[in-house]
């Protein structure tokens, strides 16, 4: 039977689910099955979730939540294109009177309505719509800027993740090795060839593995988490996705989607700087903002041109027929007589005090502040481009000093340790310490692979496009 919390969890679950389709059975399931126990959420494996990174990347373009929220601006801008093409409304004015000031000559107040509208003169209607289009050009490089950087987020973090599932495989092997030494001391401590601390001590290795163990899934469910938020999900459980493409992490380092064979030259670093200049959108739509805000200079400038305003004004009178204390009427006329009548009017500001100074040296400040931000950041490209390049040539040749010589040295210690000790030739300790420092020389050559791809990453984001692997 099931608990309240139980069922409460399950409740949740399901609705959670309701609102968010792209969850995932799997998530559902598990949390499902965990409420059917009564237990609390705990780190869910083996939900055969599986991403290859082409995947990631489409589904970032889909999902996450920062170029949904900067894809809003498109329609924003659109509309603003919609607005500065809009003629203005004319206004209509109306006065209608009643009573005596309106019904007798002697008050002389007539009725009136008409209407006014606003001329828009030196071009400013065709000005603004120059700035909403170049606007609108502009929010669409920054959202070009935007998918590529979250696609090199992305990458970041689904090698992150391969390095923590390949650190995990690791740890199980190094767990491997641990156990094989505590098997080899027991057979030695009962053959009275060693003391009972060696074994103590075997145990005590394999223990420590087992600890390790439990941070390596600790940084699993971490590194998907950081995973699945770019990915565009809300994480809910403590879920350990796998990474499809986990050759990256072996010692052969051979060609990956992530990154190219380490036997394949690194591209030319004098070539990389002009496709920069061409390539990188976030440059672009600095460039278009310094556009944009050109023309909003030439835009405030004809705002010393005033609009005029131009009206129609219709009279017309109201009085009574017959008044003769306040009206003589002419020879056979009794009546006052209708008395209608027109008018043209215009109107427009005077710029003698003030001509739009203030708006004008606004709006060139502005301009010239984005074209030294614009040098600015072309600077920080060149210095970002040489700072990658460098870390990429540095990253490259410590994964060639691992694989030639460190691994296989110390792969080669390991195994006269352990044999020794086997023959009782060596003590355990001798191998227990030759087998942890392979571990942290796996480990550190994990740490350069890592490095060397994001160097990759980020020679990629300072050249503005994915270079060929």
């Amino acid at each position: 039977m099931r608990t309240p919390a139980a069922k409460l969890l399950c409740t949740a679950a399901i609705l959670f689910n309701l609102a968010v389709p792209s969850f995932g059975i799997a998530q559902e399931n598990a949390i499902q099955m965990k409420a059917e126990e009564g237990a609390d959420t705990e780190t869910v494996y083996n939900l055969h979730r599986k991403f290859a990174l082409s995947a990631a990347f489409n589904k970032a373009d889909t999902d996450n939540k920062e170029i949904l929220i900067a894809t809003v601006n498109l329609p924003i801008s659109e509309a603003q294109i919609t607005i500065a093409k809009a003629i203005p409304n004319p206004t209509f004015s109306m006065l209608y009177g009643f009573g005596p000031a309106w019904a007798y000559v002697i008050a002389g107040n007539g009725q009136q309505f008409g209407w006014a509208e606003e001329l828009q003169i030196a071009g400013k209607r065709t000005k603004k719509m120059n700035v909403a289009r170049s606007n609108y050009i502009q929010q669409a490089l920054q959202i070009q800027a935007l998918r590529f950087d979250v696609h090199n987020r992305v990458r970041r973090a689904y090698a992150e993740l391969a390095a923590a599932e390949a650190y995990e495989d690791l740890i199980e092997s190094q767990r491997n090795v641990a156990q094989k030494l505590l098997d080899i001391s027991k057979k030695r401590f009962e053959a009275g060839k060693a003391p009972g601390s060696e074994v103590l001590q075997a145990k005590l290795a394999v223990m420590q593995t087992d600890t390790q163990r439990t941070v390596a899934q600790g940084r699993l469910v971490q590194d998907t988490a950081a995973l699945m938020l770019l990915l565009g999900e809300t994480p809910r459980i403590q879920e350990i996705v796998d990474v499809e493409d986990n050759n990256l992490f072996k010692l052969s380092a051979e060609k990956s989607v992530m990154i190219p064979d380490l036997g394949q030259g690194a591209p030319v670093l004098q070539d990389l700087l002009p496709a920069a200049w061409r390539e990188r959108n976030d440059l672009k739509a600095a460039v278009q903002q310094a556009y944009v805000n050109r023309r909003s200079l030439t835009l405030a400038k004809t705002q010393r041109i005033p609009d005029p305003t131009v009206g129609f004004q219709y009279y017309f009178s109201t009085y009574k027929p017959f008044q003769e204390q306040y009206f003589t009427p002419q020879p056979n006329a009794r009546k006052v007589p209708f008395q209608p009548g027109y008018q043209l009017t215009v109107g427009e500001e005077t710029p003698i005090f003030y001509q739009y100074q203030g708006q004008i040296n606004q709006a060139r400040a502005t301009w010239i502040q984005q074209l030294k931000q614009n040098e600015l950041l072309r600077t920080q490209i060149a210095g970002g481009m040489v700072t990658a390049y460098e870390e990429l040539l540095v990253a490259r040749q410590n994964i060639e000093k691992f694989q030639k010589e460190l691994l296989p040295d110390s792969l080669k210690v390991v195994q006269l340790s352990r044999r020794g000790y086997e023959l009782g030739a060596t003590d355990l300790a001798t191998a227990v310490l030759a087998q942890q420092n392979y571990q942290q020389t796996l480990s550190s050559y994990f740490d350069a692979v890592v490095a060397y791809q994001n160097a990759w990453a980020d020679l990629e984001q300072a050249v503005g496009v994915p270079l060929k692997l």
